[in-house]
């Protein structure tokens, strides 16, 4: 019973003497011991707010089971991008870039770091790390917040990678079998060279 009175004193001194030590423009959370009040987290792409939020909210939709993607990596990435406020799409289709290197806009930099292969995300992107002010021809407008879906379909890495994500897979064939038709006989037909590849 006699440290009932002490424990109560330490416990207020310690709640309210912050107050005079701390300066006000520190964010202090209160303790769970001293409040019946528990902070919930909340959700930043639940949170987002169009033309005040400048970070990146994105949200799994699906959670792949794939290798990580990473800085440095080349992705393959399947898209649809919309106008958040509207939700028009302005575009869609499958990209390759290496992340890090900066050939995409900094929300998708951000954003599609550590996505599993096999795995969707939904981005909602800000205009600071997207287009910006100036938008993107008559299809995005200036300060424009974006919303993209992405699947990741490939994660790559090392020389090969790169070429094929430079060059592509269709043209590197094709410059594969130009090649080749230098070490054919030149007497050969196109039937000779389907039938010999069985089709």
């Amino acid at each position: 019973m006699t440290y009932l009175p002490l424990t109560l004193l330490v416990l207020f001194c310690s709640r309210y003497a912050l107050a005079f030590v701390a300066p006000r423009h520190m964010a202090l959370k209160k303790s769970v011991f001293m409040s019946s009040e528990v902070e919930s987290e909340v959700d930043p792409f639940e949170a987002y707010v169009m033309g005040r939020t400048t970070v990146v909210a994105k949200k799994d939709t699906v959670k792949g089971d794939g290798e990580i993607s990473k800085k440095g990596d080349i992705l393959t990435i399947d898209y649809v991008g919309r106008l958040l406020q509207s939700g028009t799409e302005f575009d869609k289709g499958t990209m390759a870039f290496k992340l890090g290197d900066g050939n995409v806009i900094p929300g998708w930099e951000q954003g599609l770091e550590g996505l599993r292969v096999g795995g969707k995300r939904t981005l909602k992107i800000p205009p600071n790390l997207a287009y910006g002010e100036r938008g993107a021809g008559d299809v995005i407008p200036g300060n424009a917040d974006l919303s993209f879906e992405c699947e990741l379909k490939s994660v790559g890495s090392g020389p090969i990678a790169e070429i094929l994500m430079k060059v592509g897979v269709r043209r590197l064939v094709l410059g594969a079998l130009f090649g080749a038709s230098f070490l054919l006989p030149k007497d050969l037909s196109v039937r000779d060279i389907i039938s010999f590849f069985g089709f």
